[in-house]
C-alpha cells in the first residue's frame, strides 16, 4: 500500500502503469515522508507528490481530524515560495490534473498554464508535457466518473475562497508571507 488513501492507492497504480508523465512534472513521492520545504507545516501535512519539475509539491492539508483523508484540502507548496490552497479535496485535484495545465506557484497567488502554448506559440504544437494525458483522462472518467477541470484555476479560486479564512488562520502564524501577500496578515 503507498498511502493510507485509497484514490492514491490507485493513481500510483495508474502511474506505475505509464511510461511518461500524465500531468505536467507530476510525480507521485513516498507519502508524508517530505516536508514539500516548510518543515513548520509537517505536522499539519502530508506530502505525497511532486507538482512540477522545479520541486514544488502537493500536500494534504490536515484541516481536521476527519477519518477520510481524501476529503481533505490539498495545498501547493512551491519551491519558490507560496503556500496555497489548490482543492478543496483529491478529486478535485485530480481534475485538476487532468486539465494537463502546469502549475506556477509564488508567494501571490498561484496559475495553471498551458505549456504547449510557451513552447511553441499555440496549443497544437510538438511539445507535449504530458503524454499520457488522455490515458489519464479515461482513468479518471472510469475510475472516479471525473472530468477534468475545464478551467483549473476557476477550480483553485473556488477552493481558495472557501478555505481563505481558515487557511489564514493557520498558517498565518506560522508563515506570515503566505497570507501577507493576500493582504490577509
Amino acid at each position: 500500500m503507498y498511502a493510507p488513501i485509497p484514490a492514491l492507492n490507485l493513481l500510483k497504480e495508474f502511474e506505475d502503469g505509464v511510461e511518461d508523465y500524465f500531468a505536467p512534472g507530476f510525480e507521485l513521492i513516498a507519502f508524508g515522508e517530505d516536508d514539500g520545504g516548510y518543515p513548520q507545516l509537517s505536522d499539519r501535512i502530508r506530502p505525497f507528490a511532486r507538482a512540477n519539475g522545479s520541486g514544488s509539491t502537493y500536500a494534504i492539508w490536515l484541516l481536521d481530524d476527519r477519518a477520510d483523508l481524501a476529503t481533505l484540502p490539498v495545498l501547493l507548496l512551491g519551491d519558490e515560495g507560496g503556500v496555497h490552497v489548490v482543492a478543496r479535496e483529491l478529486p478535485e485535484l485530480l481534475r485538476v490534473l487532468a486539465s494537463g495545465r502546469s502549475p506556477m506557484c509564488d508567494w501571490d497567488g498561484v496559475d495553471y498554464y498551458d505549456e504547449r502554448e510557451e513552447e511553441d506559440g499555440d496549443a497544437g504544437g510538438g511539445y507535449d508535457p504530458c503524454p499520457e494525458n488522455p490515458s489519464f483522462r479515461a482513468w479518471l472518467r472510469d475510475r472516479f466518473g471525473l472530468e477534468a477541470a475545464e478551467d483549473p484555476n476557476a477550480v483553485v479560486r473556488a477552493a481558495g475562497a472557501e478555505l481563505g479564512d481558515a487557511f489564514a488562520a493557520w498558517i498565518g502564524p506560522l508563515i506570515p508571507d503566505a497570507v501577507a501577500a493576500r493582504g490577509t496578515a
